[in-house]
């Protein structure tokens, strides 16, 4: 396992939990208010209603898992106070999001992970009393970096392993790249690795994201204890890929000081 690193300023720009349960009973409208009344104490922003990218997993046996999105079912949003912190709920689903900063600032002792961990315990408790879901059936944690670079033209693989390779007779830099691969583990756990160019930076710097999305799906649910275990393997897995696809430039960079 790679050891834990704390950087002084991590990329990461989102970091999100989703637990998906075994279809029970019709949606229930009621419960989204049910979970705000409980978990109003930390998340006393205005919930919202937003639409979220559907990602399902096709586990056949004897074949190969993939994953294909589509149009998800609504969600309602239930905001902390800056709108830094949140959870979103809907049919059979919920999800538990950190944004930048993900350390908080106010809490130097308090990894961004202990955090975070804490909020899933925290809302998969509320859900699961509320709720009463016969298990869980899909665990994911994705992490989205945003990686800056106070320079006008970059080669991303001095930052990045998994960088698209230099192709010869093509210029030497891009302008604007995209890459998504899937990998899977001995025990079908995946791990999706995205990259992609922001466009449009400010003047002077270079922006892209390093998306990794690391998903336990299976046809038998697991109880909640189970299911939050998983989301901790799931992170330290993330970890070693993090860990893994970026270059010692790319950690001085993480570990400068803010101006």
């Amino acid at each position: 396992m790679t050891q834990r690193r704390r950087y002084k300023n991590p990329p990461i720009e989102e970091a999100l939990c989703e637990f998906r349960f075994e279809p029970s009973q019709e949606w229930d409208l009621t419960i989204p208010g049910r979970l705000h009344v409980q978990l109003s104490k930390d998340y006393s922003g205005k919930p919202q209603q937003q639409k979220f990218v559907d990602v399902s997993l096709d586990a056949q046996k004897g074949k190969p898992p993939k994953l294909s999105y589509g149009e998800g079912l609504a969600k309602v949003q239930l905001f902390t106070e800056d709108g830094k912190r949140i959870i979103a709920v809907g049919q059979d689903v919920l999800s538990i999001h950190m944004l930048r900063p993900y350390q908080d600032p106010q809490r130097p002792d308090h990894s961004g992970w202990d955090e975070f961990q804490d909020r899933i315990k925290q809302a998969l408790d509320v859900y699961w009393n509320e709720v009463q879901p016969k298990g869980v059936l899909w665990v994911s944690i994705r992490y989205i970096n945003k990686i800056v670079i106070p320079e006008e033209e970059v080669m991303v693989a001095s930052y990045l392993k998994c960088a698209l390779p230099e192709v010869k007779g093509l210029p030497d830099h891009h302008n604007s790249f995209f890459s998504r691969v899937g990998y899977v583990y001995d025990d079908e756990v995946q791990l999706v690795l995205s990259q992609r160019s922001i466009d449009s930076p400010p003047p002077n710097q270079v922006e892209f994201l390093l998306d990794i999305d690391v998903i336990w799906a299976n046809t038998e649910p697991v109880k909640k204890d189970e299911a939050l275990a998983k989301a901790v393997d799931l992170r330290n897995r993330e970890r070693e890929a993090f860990e893994a696809v970026i270059t010692n430039k790319a950690r001085e960079l993480f570990d400068a000081d803010d101006n």
